[in-house]
């Protein structure tokens, strides 16, 4: 979105807690002071330091894209700012599936929270974005535009491969590596298979979760490349076999559109899925569906992927079609482009009423 926004001439700052302030892509990042712990990011990060920053900014709009955020952009709009709520996920359903939150009571009480927190102050928001149909659902009163969260694709042809020695092939996992999103199953699918390695580029969710998966027979078997720049994960996706997105049926995960898949078939991987219905609607032939909580069945259809070259290619060659010619950015980024017009000719009318 910053990267867009700026290619079409606005003059875009992007404010992150503890980032290295910078240029890249014409977008001027912008670090503050945060904090790592939950409850100092929620209380002082997200609203007091956060606030801080966007007021020494000065800008006519501000984006949001966290929650945690709305007590800051409320501000905000109290000073007469133009404060757009930009909501990535059915926060109210994710807070079901917090592994910190250890009673389902604690957990069911902040989902309700949260929910009736959106209904009542979402509405003071200049707009409401929505990164996907079901979330735009969840607020038809505010009439929220729908942005898909899209990547912005490279020519993969142009991509060179990333400098590593590949003597097998490789099923690649790419993004944040955490226990609801499937990774141990996924390591364990790996006891099952013989020849074939997994490559994993992400974060761990904690040390912790790290030394499980470690333990586990089946990591003899996993690459872990830590986390890489974006601009190079292209290069080791185009050197893979097969991309994987086995992420556990938690309820904020059977409705998501993660942006991996699609980086995935831009490089014209086949896929092995979660056997989400809304993915198995949503992206059709584009790939093989797992149970993702039973190796065995993971390691089944990693199986066939990669004895059934024809079926592989066949797959890959639709998803490279369909990053064409449907999952397009540059459709998103229209939408995107119009609500800033739109919201910057209001702030002009309203800034002349005065």
């Amino acid at each position: 979105m910053c990267t867009s926004l700026a290619d079409a001439g606005y003059d875009v700052t992007l404010l992150c807690a503890r980032a290295v302030s910078q240029v890249r892509n014409n977008v001027n990042i912008v670090g503050f002071q945060g904090h790592t712990q939950r409850l100092k990011r929620c209380l002082i990060t997200s609203i007091l330091k956060a606030y801080k920053a966007a007021r020494r900014s000065n800008a006519d709009i501000y984006h949001l894209h966290d929650l945690e955020l709305v007590w800051a952009g409320l501000f905000l709009r109290a000073k007469g700012k133009v404060v757009i709520m930009d909501v990535h996920e059915n926060y109210a359903a994710s807070m079901l599936s917090k592994p910190y939150l250890r009673l389902a009571v604690v957990r069911k009480a902040l989902s309700w929270a949260i929910r009736h927190i959106e209904r009542a102050l979402f509405r003071y928001f200049s707009a409401v974005v929505a990164a996907r149909p079901d979330i735009a659902a969840l607020y038809p009163a505010l009439g929220p535009v729908t942005i898909r969260n899209f990547p912005i694709l490279p020519n993969v042809t142009s991509v060179k491969d990333a400098k590593i020695e590949k003597t097998k092939p490789a099923v690649i996992y790419v993004g944040g590596v955490s226990a609801i999103r499937g990774i141990a199953e996924l390591t364990r699918a790996m006891e099952r298979l013989e020849g074939v390695e997994l490559w994993i580029l992400g974060p761990f969710e904690s040390d912790s979760f790290r030394a499980r998966c470690e333990r586990l027979a089946g990591w003899r078997k996993v690459r872990y490349f830590g986390c890489v720049e974006a601009s190079q994960v292209f290069s080791y996706i185009r050197m893979a076999d097969i991309g994987v997105v086995t992420f556990l049926p938690y309820p904020n995960h059977i409705t998501t559109l993660a942006t991996k898949p699609f980086e995935y078939m831009a490089c014209g991987l086949p896929m092995v899925m979660s056997d989400f219905p809304y993915w198995r609607e949503f992206f059709g032939g584009s790939a093989l569906y797992c149970n993702p909580a039973d190796p065995q069945d993971i390691a089944q259809c990693i199986d066939k992927l990669l004895k059934d070259k024809e079926m592989s290619r066949a797959m890959g060659n639709r998803n490279l079609r369909l990053v064409r010619d449907e999952y397009d950015w540059d459709k998103e980024k229209t939408r995107l482009l119009d609500l800033y017009a739109k919201l910057s000719m209001h702030r002009v009318a309203g800034c002349n009423s005065r």
